[in-house]
């Protein structure tokens, strides 16, 4: 990583810090400010897994919410990413399936990995989530249930207010990781009164960085694919050319 004035990192705890230590580490100054807070909702009766369910995670934060709801981790657990993995394998999960892209190549390799009529699934998220991923499972014939495990609400500006007067205008990176984060920075952004033309914008994909496309930026770069290790990849495109991939 090139030396650089400041990334700012917003991504959701515990990420945050994984984030914030791994930039420190290659010599950048980091400005971590995590835009959404991650909580388990009250559990329903309905919500553990079934028996011979397969699991379904897309999110790292999803495999901590259902460790903290203490079911078991014997079941098998197809997972979104290397991260997700990671955190489903961290947790105590044997059995896994790294599907290594986005929700729609999970969908895709479940639908070709797995047998409508026999196979079937839960899938435990964010409540925004809203079910894409079963419904699709659905229309291919699967037995899915879409749980909403856990929220992630946006941080008032309040709690970050402080934090946000030590941001530099005219050189600071802004990480992005998830849309929802991006929601919750562009009403920073407008509450800082921070003119942007100057600050870089890196995104783990193109919704990521959707919401904040209507500011004008230095430059803006994208992942290659969803996921930590591409966002690296970006950062450091970024920060030493400055560049736009788009």
């Amino acid at each position: 990583m090139s030396e650089m004035t400041g990334v700012i990192v917003t991504r959701a705890e515990p990420g945050a810090t994984e984030t914030a230590r791994f930039l420190a580490a290659h010599g950048v100054t980091v400005l971590k400010t995590p835009a959404l807070d991650i909580r388990l909702h009250e559990l329903e009766a309905d919500w553990a897994p079934i028996n011979g369910e397969k699991l379904i995670f897309t999110s790292a934060n999803g495999v901590r919410c259902y460790k903290e709801a203490g079911w078991s981790r014997d079941g098998f657990a197809v997972c979104v990413g290397p991260a997700t993995t990671a955190a489903a394998s961290e947790a105590g999960f044997q059995n896994l399936q790294n599907t290594n892209g986005d929700a729609d190549q999970l969908v895709a390799e479940i639908i070709g990995c797995w047998h409508p009529g026999e196979d079937r699934f839960v899938h435990y998220a964010n409540d925004a989530a809203a079910g894409d991923v079963c419904r699709r499972l659905q229309e291919a014939g699967f037995a899915a249930r879409f749980v909403p495990l856990y929220g992630a609400r946006p941080v008032p500006w309040a709690q970050v207010q402080f934090v946000w007067q030590s941001v530099q205008a005219n050189r600071d990176v802004l990480l992005i990781h998830s849309a929802k984060a991006a929601e919750a920075v562009k009403d920073w952004l407008g509450q800082a009164q921070l003119d942007t033309k100057n600050m870089k914008l890196v995104g783990i994909s193109e919704r990521a960085v959707r919401p904040l496309m209507g500011l004008e930026w230095h430059c803006v770069e994208r992942a290659e694919q969803p996921n930590e290790m591409k966002l690296m990849e970006a950062l450091q495109i970024a920060l030493e050319a400055g560049v736009s991939s788009s």
